[in-house]
């Protein structure tokens, strides 16, 4: 079963990083999450800085194993978050657990 964008998060206006590449995964053009067309797919601006901007259509995550069963698929190259936005996903869970851990220390106390 091919990895569905939603299990990956991604939302509209997120930075992610852009492969042509699909198997060495190798300079990254940095973009944004533009639209979530499919089940599957998401359309991603990309800045480069030769052109400037450009959107990207029908791209698949990374890790989707349909990039390794279709050959057509691969030619749309495929997407991850950048390391930016990863950082600050941990920075919110971090938040969230610390917050978690105070409220449950005033709950005991009381």
């Amino acid at each position: 079963m091919a990895t569905d964008s939603k299990q990956h998060g991604a939302r509209l206006g997120d930075q992610v990083y852009w492969y042509a590449d699909t198997v060495t995964q190798t300079s990254p053009l940095v973009g944004w999450i533009s639209r979530t067309p499919g089940e599957y797919t998401v359309n991603i601006l990309v800045f480069a800085p030769d052109v400037g901007f450009m959107e990207k259509a029908s791209v698949r995550h990374k890790d989707d194993p349909g990039l390794l069963e279709n050959p057509a698929w691969r030619s749309w190259g495929c997407w991850d978050f950048s390391p930016a936005h990863k950082d600050m996903q941990r920075a919110v869970s971090a938040a969230s657990t610390v917050a978690i851990a105070h409220e449950r220390s005033k709950v005991n106390k009381g």
